[in-house]
């Protein structure tokens, strides 16, 4: 037998193996008509149990397909690949209303995707709601054990609501959707990550205690980061903790989200923030808007936190918070193998307006606490520059009036830069809280109003907030701000002002 003859053979044997790609099969999902017994590859022989998903040996290029407007009492589980040349696709059919997987509390996660790569999660409407609050429970669960990488995978257009959590993090918080590739509790000699994981178009509401989080391999000395992450275009309403939390990733990009809206339902002991990044390297957190945020510890806007480097925000809207717009922090103690600290934070053209509004002591504390910048830690680094506060008056004559604070979180902050920004305050506030702070440079920051004592870094302006004071045609950066606020609007004293109005480019 020739090596050529071989080869043929061995050639032929792979095609009929393989099942091309224009052959790939859709699965219809009828909860209502379907029935498990037939073969579920048409509208009129759909299944009927989201069970049979298990049983069905996924290719690349298949569908598992809903029925529009159906509604599913059962748990979605999968576990499948795809592969470069097709994505599994998990989706709706026959209209426009999404199927509605509607589980109660009984399982941690309504729709659960186990150890998958190259694949779709599309237009699924998913809620989680016992008749009370369930550790450790999601919407939405996609993880990995064990897996290595996993390439390719994308959430588009779910509508998550109703997710009936635990509220306390520490006991297991509760989550819209958990993006989690690291367990502490594992004992796998793999580790795992995303490469290319884009999470878009996603609506969430009413969940309790978290929108959309990732747990990841934070340990430095373990570190195994997701790649090519991808947040955008996402709402969050209704949520009282953390609305997007990226951890463990290599640039991560997170733009063009909302959060809005939050209750402030959470315990006195409970911190959170709107959009931050933790145990991550170079992410982008850019066109967010984050308002209206309540919680007793924190509830900043966004949140440069631990374990991480070179955090870049810009181009961000931050309004009516009650902790401010912006946290920088580190906790001092530990061992570089664990974390690495947090260095080189940026922000910039960013826009706050009436954040640091919490009107109420928090537990264990003598004194209001919500300036609008807080650097706390032994951060370094850190450059704060060109952006825009609008401080409007406050309605307790308690409420914290300070621009800048840096206190102590076993350390101490060094080299902070807070420079070129624009204030405009309604009463009379403090810039600077200095603490004991090392290296801090403080210069060319403008505001309109009163400071209560000349602070070196700080000039005054006499006379209103307008682009002539902060708009250089030359920079780039403002043209990119000004564009991404066109059109919003900001409540202020019972009227929607657009927000460009508000901070002096148009009257």
């Amino acid at each position: 037998m020739t090596r050529d003859y071989l080869l043929l053979i061995i050639i032929l044997c792979l095609t009929c193996c393989s099942r091309p790609k224009d052959q790939s099969v859709r699965y219809y999902f009828d909860p209502v008509a379907g029935t498990d017994t037939g073969p579920g590859t048409s509208p009129a022989t759909a299944f009927k149990s989201l069970a049979k998903i298990r049983e069905i040996d996924l290719a690349p290029g298949d569908s598992i397909l809903l029925k529009s407007g159906g509604v599913f009492t059962e748990q979605l589980f999968i576990s499948s690949r795809g592969d470069y040349h097709g994505n599994i696709v998990i989706g709706k059919y026959g209209g426009d209303a999404l199927p509605h997987i509607k589980g109660d509390g009984s399982k941690l996660a309504a729709v659960h995707v186990y150890n998958s790569e190259y694949l779709v999660i599309r237009d699924l409407e998913i809620s989680n709601r016992g008749i009370v609050p369930v550790t450790s429970l999601n919407g939405l669960l996609v993880e990995l054990k064990g897996f290595g990488k996993a390439r390719d995978i994308t959430i588009d257009g779910l509508y998550i609501h109703d997710v009936y959590g635990n509220l306390v993090k520490e006991e297991g918080s509760g989550n819209a959707m958990m993006i989690r590739n690291y367990d502490e509790k594992d004992t796998l000699s793999v580790s795992s990550h995303f490469d290319g994981l884009c999470i878009r178009n996603c609506h969430i509401r009413d969940c309790q205690r978290n929108g959309i989080i990732m747990w990841g391999n934070w340990i430095r000395s373990k570190w195994d980061p997701s790649l090519n992450v991808v947040i955008s275009h996402n709402l969050i309403e209704g949520v009282p903790g953390d609305g997007i939390m990226a951890s463990a990733a290599h640039r991560p990009v997170i733009e063009y989200n909302v959060m809005r809206d939050c209750p402030g339902t959470l315990p006195p002991t409970e911190a959170c923030d709107g959009i931050w990044p933790w145990s991550c390297d170079s992410a982008i957190v850019q066109f967010n808007i984050v308002s209206d945020h309540k919680s007793h510890v924190d509830a900043y806007g966004f949140d440069s936190d631990w374990n991480s480097t070179g955090s870049l925000f810009q181009y961000n809207l931050s309004y009516n918070n009650d902790g401010g717009f912006l946290l920088v922090c580190n906790p001092g103690g530990w061992p570089a193998s664990w974390s690495i600290g947090n260095h080189g934070t940026i922000a910039r053209f960013n826009v706050s307006i009436n954040d640091g509004i919490r009107d109420y002591l928090q537990q264990g504390k003598s004194e209001y606490f919500s300036p609008v910048v807080h650097v706390t830690g032994p951060v370094s680094h850190t450059i704060i520059e060109k952006n825009i506060f609008c401080i409007m008056p406050k309605k307790n004559q308690e409420t914290d009036r300070t621009l800048l604070s840096f206190t102590d979180w076993y350390g101490y902050p060094d080299s902070t830069f807070f420079r070129n920004n624009y204030f405009c305050l309604a009463e009379t506030h403090r810039a600077v809280v200095p603490g004991q702070a090392k290296n801090t440079f403080i210069a060319g920051n403008i505001y309109t109003g009163r400071l209560r004592k000349e602070t070196p870094g700080f000039v005054s302006y006499d006379g209103n907030l307008n682009h002539g004071l902060w708009y250089d045609k030359n920079d780039k950066g403002w043209d990119m701000l000004v564009e991404f606020l066109r059109g919003k609007t900001v409540p202020v004293n019972g009227s929607d002002i657009p927000v460009l109005q508000v901070i002096g480019y148009e009257r």
